[in-house]
């Protein structure tokens, strides 16, 4: 199994399950035999046999040979019924080859005119002709392969009324000599021995083969899903033979090594990386070696090999698991920042009782006659009080995060109420909002008051940030579709813009370059974004000036 090519050749799910449902529906009864590609293939050895038959029947008669092979006891009407078979044989051939319609009709029918011209040619040649008896005993358990048991058992019941009837017939004709009742009986009985017989196999055959069918089907099934999670595992994954042959690359591992497919050969390990050839070498030769992180290819990212042994010793095949060292670092780093906003989370808030009665004594302060020094020492504190207070609700409100109510917001309108409310800010007052085009049929997916939140956050860092060297703030509203049909919103000042070397940091936790800043908002807003399914990015268009943009689904 080699990938993407297995991938590309992994059986159809719906199709097996499909062939495993009919399989499950198929009768296994006494009277029900499969008739499938197998039931045709013995029609049509039978039909060529019989056709056999019926040519060494006519070929003794036309070499003089009947005399000799079989002495008829009515030549005339023994030639008759030996060429009558022959043209049935040869149509029933025919109708095998070329219609595969209503199998157990052409089988019943088959058997019972070969049943019966056989029976004609016994009769014409006499009982005692033992070699003709055979082929009904033949003919009779050929049919039972192909027939429900009772349709078999009925096709011996034919056939040993036909003999006891001929035997009758010639018991009448003194001149000629009969064989005893017992002999015939004895006949009849091999024709329901021999039915009964060879059902029971045939049955038994198709038991087995349709067992053999579901385990086959149960086998694909179960490889096809093992290579479907195979290639979509996260991590490389490669699996080595005993001569350190690649036998099995997944996607993952073939990004990994740079490749797009390994076609149709099974390279050595070391034409794909001799570095991790070298740490496999060791890994068979010393029990305790740990495989360290290896670039596969120059320039590619490290990945940390885990080798298991798929054979009693090391010296078997090798799984070879390759995970991204960027993405279990990214996972540590993870699984650290939430330790770390619990615990500021706790933090802050035992910070906030003995904050708040610093705050209340300086306001306290603030109401007795102090010295103008006094006065300036006491202003520094309220304002760092402040500072440290909108730190600890940034913190908590991130900590106590309540889950998204997410729903279609009409932009346009939403926009309108949002400006007016703006408005109504003293400190924002000295700001000219302006909204652009906005389509009004337009809907972005989003937690309202998570985009109040976020929006709020951004027209204060304009506010705080984006005034301009020379003539009054202007704050630009504006939405749209991008060209994957997804909706953005975006807020734009006429500000100086942000420094290029600060825009990788711009959404970090506590980053800022304002001594009045906690660092927060944008981190806060990003993550606001993202469990609302958008993104929030820096949006480098045209015009000067800051310009944040929100994009998410669009209802």
């Amino acid at each position: 199994m080699r990938a993407p090519d297995k991938a590309a050749r992994l059986l159809d799910f719906q199709a097996v399950a499909d062939q495993q449902t009919r399989m499950a529906h198929t009768p296994d009864t006494l009277d029900t035999l499969p008739t499938g590609r197998d039931f045709w293939r013995r029609l049509r050895l039978l039909a060529v046999y019989r056709l056999l038959v019926a040519v060494a029947v006519l070929g003794s008669i036309g070499a003089g040979l009947e005399g000799v092979l079989i002495e008829a006891t009515r030549p005339a009407l023994f030639l008759q019924v030996a060429l009558a078979y022959f043209l049935a044989a040869l149509v029933m051939l025919v109708v095998a080859l070329e219609l595969e319609r209503h199998p157990l009709v052409q089988a019943g029918v088959h058997t019972l005119l070969d049943v019966l011209l056989l029976t004609l040619l016994v009769y014409a040649a006499g009982l005692e002709n033992t070699a003709l008896g055979v082929l009904l005993v033949v003919a009779v358990a050929g049919g039972s392969t192909l027939l429900p048991t009772r349709l078999a058992l009925f096709l011996a019941a034919v056939g040993t009324l036909a003999l006891l009837f001929q035997h009758w017939m010639q018991s009448l004709r003194p001149e000629i000599t009969v064989i005893s009742y017992t002999q015939v009986g004895l006949l009849g009985a091999a024709l329901f021995i021999i039915s009964l017989g060879g059902n029971l196999l045939a049955r038994r055959a198709a038991e087995s083969q349709a067992l053999a069918e579901r385990r086959g089907v149960d086998l694909a099934n179960l490889e096809a899903l093992n290579g479907y999670i195979v290639q979509r595992l996260g991590d490389g994954v490669l699996v080595v033979n005993d001569y350190n042959q690649v036998r099995l690359a997944n996607q993952a591992a073939l990004e990994q090594l740079g490749l797009q497919t390994l076609g149709n050969r099974e390279p050595a390990i070391r034409e794909l990386s001799a570095t991790l050839a070298r740490q496999v070498r060791r890994w068979r030769q010393e029990d305790n070696f740990e495989p360290e992180p290896v670039a596969l290819v120059p320039g590619a990212v490290e990945v940390q090999p885990r080798l298991l042994s798929l054979g009693p010793d090391r010296r078997g095949g090798v799984l070879i698991f390759l995970e991204d060292l960027a993405k279990l670092r990214s996972r540590v780093q993870q699984a650290k920042l939430a330790s770390l906003g619990r615990l500021a989370g706790s933090i802050a808030h035992e910070i906030r009782n003995p904050l708040s009665a610093m705050t209340h004594a300086a306001q306290l302060m603030a109401e007795s006659p102090l010295e103008p020094e006094d006065q300036r020492l006491l202003q520094i504190i309220q304002q760092q009080g402040k500072r440290l207070n909108n730190i600890i609700e940034n913190v908590l409100g991130h900590s106590r995060r309540r889950q998204p109510q997410r729903r279609p917001v009409p932009l346009r309108r939403w926009l309108e109420i949002f400006m007016r409310e703006l408005d109504l800010h003293s400190e924002l007052r000295h700001l000219k909002l302006e909204l652009e085009d906005v389509p009004d049929d337009l809907q972005l997916v989003f937690d309202p008051g998570h985009l109040h939140q976020v929006m709020s956050n951004l027209v204060q860092n304009s506010a705080n940030h984006g005034k301009p060297s020379e003539g009054e703030p202007v704050l630009r509203f504006s939405a749209g579709r991008d060209d994957g049909g997804r909706a953005w919103l975006q807020v734009r000042d006429n500000g100086p813009g942000i420094p290029e070397h600060v825009t990788d940091q711009l959404f970090e936790p506590f980053f800022t370059t304002s001594r009045q800043g906690t660092g927060l908002g944008l981190y806060l807003c990003r993550e606001l974004c993202e469990s609302n399914q958008a993104r929030l990015a820096l949006h480098h268009g045209d015009g000067a000036g800051a310009c944040f943009r929100i994009t998410g689904h669009a209802a």
